[in-house]
């Protein structure tokens, strides 16, 4: 039998066509993995973090926090960084929509400053410190949920030029004194819970997304206030 021509050229040509054919596969399957969200949260980096005792809450540490549950972060242009604390919005859960304060609004230590809507109730967040609004983080309108995924970075509320900062700071707590307080906060909320619920998180469980209603039911804005007003 009269063996058939082969072309080793061909061959090879062939391999050569199916490499590229693969690596450009593997190209457009690369760029589609890291290709960005539209409307992704990136979250902005907020320092170290300390968790409360039984790691339930993370306080992040280069602030200083309000008994109301509000923090305050300066800033190299003088300016001071508002938000709510990771208790508060574990204990209230997701808003449907935040009101915050106009921008050149003065508002004072311990006043009312902005307000989340959840469901047909709403509770108000008071302002750490006194002084000026001069910006508002106009994205939390479009998208609340900001504040539960990450309240010390992209879930910021307002920015203040303060009044007078080093005066109001002597009301607030930082370090350790912030730490012990977050821990009486656990603590406190703890012996709200039923036996169950405090067996199952005392077993390695965590807080679930909006506890006072789980704690309270109908009445759960009654409890969360009483521990947001301060």
């Amino acid at each position: 039998m009269q063996d058939l021509p082969f072309d080793l050229f061909a061959t090879k040509s062939l391999e050569y066509v199916l490499i590229l054919g693969f690596l450009a596969a593997l190209l457009v399957f690369w760029r589609v993995l890291n290709r960005r969200v539209p409307n992704a949260v990136t979250p902005l980096p907020a320092g170290p973090h300390a968790s409360t005792k039984s790691g339930w809450f993370q306080l992040a540490l280069e602030r200083v926090y309000h008994p109301g549950h509000a923090w305050a972060q300066p800033r190299e242009d003088g300016l001071v960084t508002v938000g709510v604390d990771d208790f508060a919005q574990k204990l209230v859960g997701a808003p449907g929509a935040i009101e915050l304060p106009r921008v050149g609004e003065h508002l004072h230590q311990g006043g009312a400053a902005s307000r989340f809507a959840i469901g047909d109730k709403a509770l108000e967040f008071v302002s750490p410190i006194e002084g000026e609004v001069v910006e508002r983080n106009e994205a939390l309108f479009a998208d609340p949920g900001r504040v539960n995924r990450d309240p010390y970075g992209a879930g910021w509320l307002y920015r203040v030029r303060p009044a007078h900062f080093d005066a109001d700071a002597q009301h607030l707590l930082a370090d350790e004194s912030a730490a012990a307080w977050a821990d009486s906060m656990e603590e406190r909320l703890r012996k709200q819970m039923s036996p169950s619920l405090g067996l199952l998180l005392q077993d390695g469980g965590v807080p679930v997304s909006g506890l006072a209603r789980v704690l309270a039911g109908e009445r759960w804005d009654e409890f969360a206030r009483d521990f947001l007003i301060r």
